[in-house]
């Protein structure tokens, strides 16, 4: 005995599964070869979308970013905030091991040394901290 010969329905539905992954395959197809890339563009194709499509929605991307319509994009500005070191002053005159802190401060808004009261792991309280040169 060969293997049942399939009725009328069950070869319609095989056709309706079999069109619609050739359509999911073509819709994917399109989505890569169109997407803005340098890399994928070289496909031969010959085209660059100059509008937003719902293939770039679809896989993960803003529909208006900069990299979508092909332009650059720009380097941040070097900011005005600075990564400043924090020295206990008390316990350096002591002798004992001074407690240090990281902050940042914006160097337009306080163009002089920090000052902040900060607790010594050390001296177990809290005590005035400056702003030091780092080395």
């Amino acid at each position: 005995r060969g293997p049942p010969m399939p009725t009328t329905q069950t070869s319609t539905m095989l056709l309706n599964i079999s069109l619609v992954l050739n359509a999911l395959l073509l819709v994917a197809f399109v989505a890569t070869a169109f997407s803005g890339s340098d890399q994928q563009q070289g496909l031969g194709l010959g085209m660059v979308r100059s509008t937003p499509s719902v293939s770039s929605v679809a896989f993960g991307r803003p529909a208006f970013s900069p990299i979508s319509r092909g332009m650059s994009v720009q380097a941040k500005k070097k900011g005005d905030r600075l990564m400043v070191t924090l020295e206990c002053t008390e316990s350096r005159e002591q002798g004992k091991i001074a407690s240090r802190y990281t902050t940042t401060k914006n160097r337009k808004n306080t163009p002089e040394r920090i000052e902040m009261m900060k607790y010594n792991k050390f001296l177990r309280r809290h005590t005035l901290h400056r702003e030091i040169k780092k080395k």
